[in-house]
């Protein structure tokens, strides 16, 4: 048999020992690009300052039981992905939450509850 072989135990040897390596190197060239620490990313409380898509990607991830408008961290990771086309929001999430209005029959039936708290006493009377 000839070493030219690509049949040959040598050779198979050879291309698995290579295959090995490119996945090696292609492996470490994906870490050394995304180049993401999740140091900044474990609180909820702490500022991570500008994702990039791979980090905001793991950050989403670690937070998956936080809301956005609790944890900071969840916040910048989905501005992040939505600035990099990476998600796309619902109608409903870009809303501004907007605060409830109270009609005006609400207001003065609670001014004259308070109003008579005060004149007539009672358990939440001030005093």
């Amino acid at each position: 048999m000839s070493s030219k072989n690509p049949w040959s135990v040598q050779a198979i040897i050879d291309r698995i020992e290579r295959e090995k390596r490119q996945a090696a190197d292609t492996a470490a060239e994906q870490t050394a690009v995304v180049g993401y620490a999740v140091r900044g990313l474990w609180s909820c409380y702490s500022d991570p300052g500008k994702l990039t898509a791979a980090q905001a990607h793991i950050a989403m991830q670690l937070h998956l039981g936080c809301g956005v408008g609790t944890c900071l961290v969840r916040r910048r990771a989905r501005t992040a992905l939505v600035s990099a086309g990476r998600m796309v929001l619902d109608a409903r999430a870009e809303r501004p939450s907007a605060s409830p209005k109270r009609s005006l029959l609400t207001l003065l039936r609670v001014a004259a509850v308070a109003y008579s708290t005060l004149l007539f006493g009672g358990r939440h009377a001030v005093r």
